[in-house]
């Protein structure tokens, strides 16, 4: 944490400081896309306490990793792993990098309150025992934008919404259970009050739909230790939805005057079994993932065309079944200065034939 909060510019932003890692592209101040090694910004993977979590900025750009402001509290990380290369076996579907974030857990022995005021949100945590094996910590938060860019007469109001939530169950001296959960709820209003708008504000007001987008990523994870090896299982779901929504010169009096409705989705419901063992000083970790993904758009829109309105009519509904398995092995020499790693993994879907041939992705 302490290193968060002494990242220049960051202003506490997780996202903004893995802009700073080696090998990860600097974006706009305005943006928190996750650019690893000239690699796309779709092309990370971001995992939560062994949770895949697909969307960890506010207003998400769909199909990337960024947006301006990032979803996770700071307050929670208690480390970040970072890959650029080399991923580990048992995270699938890494192009250019892999960001593994662990959380604290709560306080074991009394309840903590915090509230922060920031520039521009005003936020909560509170965490403690929850009886005698099990502890929280959960965070929500709250923008004021929209006032502050309704004071300044511009024509957007944004607003973000958050809430984030760790409960961890040592169930006994060989098993336990955490809950995570992390969401977020975002809206962009036309600000339509502005008395005698200028022409850059007429034309702003004129293009900009209004929009609404909601995430969340929940899952559980279960640990079984045993002498020399512990088991994971790991379920979770993440639903993305995202609309917007204009009316011509802002209109709403009528249906008819409606030139976008835009509406799309995408839910993920994901299963993953791990094994972990250790002998000496060889460590073998392999198992297996089972993954269930949709897609979802509906898109009516007017568009202009040579002084005529061409009308577009969309719609998507895309579903996939997706399964793979992974094994690594891994072995420290010189005390511990240099690890040596072997590890393989095999994916495949139900998109085609030639996909759904596991032996061909390996």
């Amino acid at each position: 944490i302490g290193e968060i909060e002494k990242s220049p510019g960051a202003n506490r932003d997780i996202s903004k400081v893995i802009q700073s890692f080696p090998g990860v592209q600097s974006t706009p101040a305005f943006r928190n896309d996750i650019i690893i090694r000239g690699g796309g910004p779709s092309e990370s993977r971001f995992y939560l306490d062994g949770v895949e979590v697909p969307f960890i900025n506010h207003f998400a750009t769909q199909g990337a990793s960024g947006g301006p402001v990032g979803i996770i509290n700071a307050d929670f990380i208690r480390e970040v792993n970072y890959y650029s290369g080399a991923f580990p076996a048992n995270r699938g579907n890494a192009l250019s990098g892999v960001l593994e974030f662990n959380q604290v857990d709560g306080n074991s022995e009394k309840t903590n309150f915090q509230f922060t005021l920031g520039a521009s949100e005003i936020a909560g945590t509170v965490d403690g025992p929850a009886g005698e094996k099990t502890t929280y910590v959960v965070s929500a938060r709250r923008s004021y934008l929209s006032f502050l860019f309704g004071i300044l007469e511009l024509p957007f109001l944004p607003t973000f919404n958050d809430l984030q939530f760790k409960v961890r169950t040592r169930i006994d001296a060989k098993n336990e259970i955490t809950f995570i959960g992390l969401g977020a709820f975002d809206t962009n209003k036309l600000n339509l009050d502005i008395e005698n708008p200028d022409e850059s504000q007429q034309y702003l007001l004129s293009q900009l739909p209004e929009n609404d987008q909601w995430i969340y990523s929940v899952g559980a994870v279960y640990k079984h230790f045993a002498e020399h090896s512990f088991h994971t299982f790991v379920a979770s779901r993440s639903h993305f939805n995202n609309s917007a929504i204009k009316y011509l010169d802002n209109n709403f009096s009528s249906e008819n005057n409606k030139i976008l409705d835009y509406s799309s989705g995408e839910l993920e419901n994901k299963l993953r079994y791990e094994n972990t063992a250790r002998f000496g000083d060889f460590k073998l970790n392999a198992g297996a993932s089972l993954d269930f993904a949709s897609y979802t758009n509906s898109t009516s829109q007017q568009r202009f065309y040579d002084g005529q309105v061409v009308n577009i009519n969309y719609n998507t509904d895309l579903n996939l079944v997706k399964w793979g398995l992974f094994a690594q092995a891994s072995k420290n020499f010189l005390n511990e200065r240099l690890t040596l790693s072997f590890g393989l993994r095999t994916d495949a879907n139900n998109y085609s034939k030639s996909m759904s041939n596991i032996f061909k992705q390996l």
